[in-house]
């Protein structure tokens, strides 16, 4: 079984946000919603995400940007936006969906994903993710003041 079939199947059978893998070795799995624990994640594994798989339950242009950070080789998800696939191309990252949608929507489906709207205009992965990240902390500061 490749590193990207075993995310799968993992991010399938455990109903996980997103799985990564390198070497045969789930190295991380997540159960939160957004990006935030994704990019803590990414963060606390360091150079250990060089050249490993992600299964990520939503792609949007905004998790492309954090696997081109972390350098993840493969990305799959079921649900894709053409902003991802073109970000990830961008540095030939292999990537699988099962469904291609223009634009991840937000929960209320009557806009963009705050997310994708964010990285929308940024084709700076460090850039992108710097703007993730304070984005994250902003709305952590909210939800807790």
């Amino acid at each position: 079984m490749t590193d990207l079939e075993l995310a799968k199947q993992k991010l399938n059978s455990d109903a996980l946000a997103f799985v990564i893998v390198k070497d045969g070795a789930i190295l991380r799995t997540g159960t939160r919603d957004g990006i935030g624990e994704l990019i803590e994640t990414i963060d606390a594994l360091g150079d250990a995400t060089r050249g490993a798989v992600l299964a990520d339950k939503i792609a949007g242009k905004a998790v492309a940007m954090v696997a081109r950070i972390a350098g993840i080789r493969a990305v799959f998800s079921p649900l894709m936006s053409q902003a991802a696939c073109d970000a990830l191309a961008a540095d030939q990252i292999a990537f699988e969906y099962d469904r291609r949608v223009p634009l991840i929507l937000n929960k209320r489906n009557d806009g963009p994903c705050p997310m994708e709207r964010l990285t929308q205009t940024l084709d700076d992965p460090r850039a992108a993710v710097d703007a993730l990240r304070e984005f994250v902390r902003a709305r952590t500061l909210r939800s807790s003041g």
